[in-house]
């Protein structure tokens, strides 16, 4: 029934969704017959009706389009219902030889140029099919060589516009995509230029909004400085020029000018009487300078300009910048005027340092916060799972990347364990496992200290787990350490496709989350082992006797909601007294834990093994019969026999009697039920032992 009405629903949703097409082919039909063709007869209500309803279902699937978005199939509906009523209007005035023929081909050439996907061919190959239609059968129109000319004009307008509305629509995302880019490697270039952050810390792409603003900052006050400078001395040009990252080449930060001969630059850093400046050190004068010089390296050609000004900005001895001016009147700078320069570099150097020390604050206060808030979730973490989550998540606000993972160490068998994996080819990773070795996460566990240098990785030099599952295609890599007193616990790492991805900043922050994720994953480690000590028996490891009760309980109710079976199956073993007396206690317990790992190897994955006191166990099984409970309980029985058990005796086999009772047959509440348990049970024991009873 449900299936049934699933379909019905799809065939609805299918029958909304395509109405306007099924009105376009019907439309078709209609001009496959020649409905519209002209006759003696005027305009019916006939064609008014067609009219009628070509135009208010285009106008409604037309407007859907706009509001929810044109899909392929919206976009095929819209064009296919174009060409139909365009067909209609040429029918009307006489069909191919109509004046307004030429329409179709229009029609084709909006209908692919707009459609989306796949729509856009099939808008084509319709039109193409609907004309020779058309002309076939409602014109009669059998020439090959006409046909082959109106499907080559119908197909050539199609393509042509399919093609080139594609291509442009490719170049304009493209250009928009290379000019967002441009705008942001800007934003990087000059963040360095201006050293509010390090070279290595471009890794933090979510804070380009606020080196935008700190850029901004910056540009609008050395702007203004240079322009007071420019009014208040008459000067023809004041610049200030900064070298790049390479430190080879001078580029223009801001400038006033009232020339229009100014290069745009990179200046080779030695040039002119510029690079003077620059390598001395010392403030450049030049006076009467004669005419045609090309000593000015801003300048495209001769420079007109009769005096010259350049004064390095140095901080603490470093050469940052170099502010120049220059006149056109023969009026040389004077003493006083160089000192005003020369304050001037101190107001640019705090301008710039004040504005790095604002981003710096920002960047480590939002740092801060992400730290506070994956702190506090890694404290609300319930179990080892959730942590890691936590972690990683946390990790990815800080530092993005595009692989990250957490490994376990166990110091027993010295083995690493890869517990969690995400981000690119996380599947080859996720659960490897694999011994000490000279791996940078091996190497990391032993030093206590983050690997690589500066987080450059090289995958053909470097091991980031073992030889044969290689991290291919990161440029950085970070191996944090989890310690927990002392004590190396596993790794946390993240590693992203850009060089330089993990500044200084960002492995600082990303060590204080390693060293606070060791704490949680060691809490959640210990809570995990209180609540399995809470709930098994120490000696088996099979359920205790309270929780085996309880989670009895819950499935006894569940099984009387569904009304199903439910079978309990009491094992004791044989003469274990004789047991602990012969072989020892200590032998005695090695005979439980065979006899519990009997239990476990042969359960079903929903059953549920017990210890419930002494050498008695119990086996609760969902869903069974008394018939299958018995089969397994014969099972339990038959392994134990042929098992052999060593003690310092010499090898030892023990048998088990074993009792099944099933709900709501023998039973219908827990206490019930174990007690028809045990009756079976001590019934098998009394007709011999070594045997399955039931109720």
């Amino acid at each position: 029934m449900t299936a049934l009405v699933q379909a019905a629903l799809r065939v609805r949703r299918t029958a909304r969704s395509m109405w306007g097409v099924a009105v376009a082919f019907l439309l078709g039909a209609a001009l496959l017959a020649g409905f519209f063709l002209p006759s003696d007869r005027s305009l019916g209500w006939q064609h008014l009706a067609w009219a009628l309803t070509w135009a208010t279902v285009f106008g409604t699937r037309a407007r859907a389009a706009v509001q929810h978005g044109a899909e392929p199939r919206s976009s095929f509906e819209l064009g296919a219902l174009l060409l139909v009523g365009v067909h209609a209007l040429v029918q009307l005035r006489g069909g191919v030889v109509s004046e307004l023929y030429p329409l179709t081909y229009v029609a084709v050439a909006l209908g692919a140029s707009f459609a989306t996907g796949w729509a856009g061919a099939s808008i084509v190959a319709f039109a193409a099919a609907l004309d020779f239609g058309i002309s076939f059968f409602a014109e009669h129109i059998s020439d090959p060589s006409v046909l082959a000319a109106h499907g080559f004009f119908v197909m050539s307008f199609g393509v042509l516009n399919l093609v080139f509305t594609r291509a442009e629509i490719s170049r304009v995302r493209r250009k928009s995509k290379l000019a967002f880019q441009a705008q942001q490697d800007r934003v990087r270039d000059e963040t360095r230029l201006f050293r509010l952050v390090a070279p290595a810390s471009e890794g933090l792409r979510d804070e380009d909004r606020l080196y935008q603003t700190s850029v901004q900052e910056v540009h609008q006050a050395l702007y203004h400085t240079i322009e007071l400078l420019h009014r208040t001395l008459g000067l023809h040009t004041c610049m200030l020029l900064m070298p790049g990252e390479d430190g080879e080449r001078l580029h223009i930060v801001e400038l006033v000018t009232s020339s229009e001969d100014i290069a745009d630059g990179p200046f080779t850093l030695g040039s002119g009487a510029v690079g003077a400046a620059v390598r001395r050190k010392l403030t450049t004068n030049l006076q009467q300078i004669r005419a045609g010089y090309r000593g000015l390296c801003y300048y495209r050609g001769p420079a007109a300009v009769r005096s010259f000004l350049a004064v390095p900005v140095l901080d603490n001895g470093h050469f940052r910048a170099v502010l120049c001016a220059d006149r056109l009147d023969d009026r040389p700078f004077t003493p006083k005027e160089e000192e005003l320069f020369r304050s001037s570099t101190s107001h640019i150097l705090r301008c710039v340092e004040n504005e790095r020390v604002f981003v710096q604050l920002e960047s480590s206060k939002r740092q801060q916060e992400i730290l506070y808030r994956g702190s506090t979730a890694l404290s609300t973490a319930l179990n080892q799972d959730e942590v890691m989550e936590v972690g990683l998540s946390t990790a990815a606000e800080i530092a993005p990347h595009d692989f990250a993972a957490i490994t376990e160490y166990q110091s027993e068998g010295r083995r690493h364990i890869v517990r969690r994996a995400i981000g690119e080819h996380n599947l080859d990773f996720q659960g490897l496992r694999f011994r000490d070795n000279a791996s940078l996460t091996a190497m990391v566990v032993k030093n206590k200290h983050y690997l690589p240098y500066r987080g450059e990785f090289d995958a053909k030099q470097q091991t980031l787990f073992t030889k044969k599952a290689k991290l291919k295609g990161m440029g950085s890599l970070l191996v944090l350490p989890l310690v927990v007193r002392e004590e190396p616990i596993g790794t946390l790492i993240v590693a992203a496709k850009s060089a330089q991805a993990f500044g200084a900043s960002a492995r600082e922050t990303l060590q204080a989350l390693a060293n606070q994720l060791a704490v949680a994953i060691a809490n959640a480690r210990a809570v995990r082992l209180l609540e399995e000590k809470a709930t098994t028996d120490g000696l088996t490891g099979c359920l205790n006797k309270r929780a085996f009760l309880a989670e009895m309980e819950q499935r006894i109710l569940a099984a009387q909601r569904f009304r199903r079976k439910l079978s309990l199956i009491v094992t004791d073993l044989d003469h274990f007294k004789t047991v602990n007396d012969t072989y020892g206690h200590a032998s005695g317990d090695q005979v439980l834990r065979e006899l519990g790992r009997v239990l476990k190897r042969v359960k079903r994955e929903t059953d549920l093994v017990a210890r419930f006191g002494g050498e008695e166990f119990c086996v609760l099984c969902e869903e069974t019969d008394a018939r299958g409970a018995r089969l397994l309980a014969e099972r339990v029985r038959e392994e134990l026999q042929n098992t052999e058990v060593a003690t310092e005796l010499g090898p030892l086999k023990v048998t088990a009697s074993l009792g099944v009772a099933t709900f709501p047959d023998d039973a219908t509440t827990a206490e019930a039920l174990f007690a028809q348990g045990d009756k079976a049970l001590y019934e098998a024991k009394s007709r011999g032992r070594n045997q399955v009873c039931t109720v």
